[in-house]
């Protein structure tokens, strides 16, 4: 499967990557659609995956004041355990500005994922949209400032 991470920069891309969300947080995980939208979007760094052509996942990535925040991660459910997550996640962070804290607000079913990428949990967990989270921080920097 080939795919194709790119930011989605036209209103049709950003459409894709709303539905995406939309199919994940508010239909799966039961997410209040007031919550997942936020109004947010327009502010944000906007990443669609392609796999085969066809819009698999998205995320969005902002400045805050306290980094560069990864956020809004979506992967259609038949598209999980294929490497479509880490694929974005790396293209997010290759893109990310350098010289600032890279920090994500991970569901804590996802732990294990955002382990992986390079992050580490910091803080006790919290609930946004009704699930539990944790802070997680990257530890290994992929750009230097």
């Amino acid at each position: 499967m080939t795919l194709e991470v790119s930011l989605a920069v036209s209103d049709a891309e950003r459409e894709w990557g709303r539905r995406i969300r939309h199919a994940v947080f508010v239909v799966e995980q039961a997410v209040p659609a007031e919550v997942e939208v936020d109004g947010l979007d327009p502010g944000c760094a906007q990443f669609l995956v392609r796999a085969g052509g066809v819009p698999v996942a998205t995320a969005r990535a902002r400045v805050t004041g306290s980094g560069y925040k990864l956020e809004r991660v979506a992967v259609l459910p038949l598209h999980r355990r294929r490497a479509v997550g880490m694929a974005l996640v790396r293209h997010m962070l290759e893109t990310a500005p350098a010289g600032v804290v890279v920090y994500v607000h991970a569901q804590e079913g996802a732990l294990g994922f955002w382990e992986r990428a390079g992050f580490d949990a910091a803080g006790p967990s919290f609930e946004e949209g009704g699930i539990s989270h944790r802070l997680m921080r990257l530890v290994r920097h992929v750009r230097e400032a």
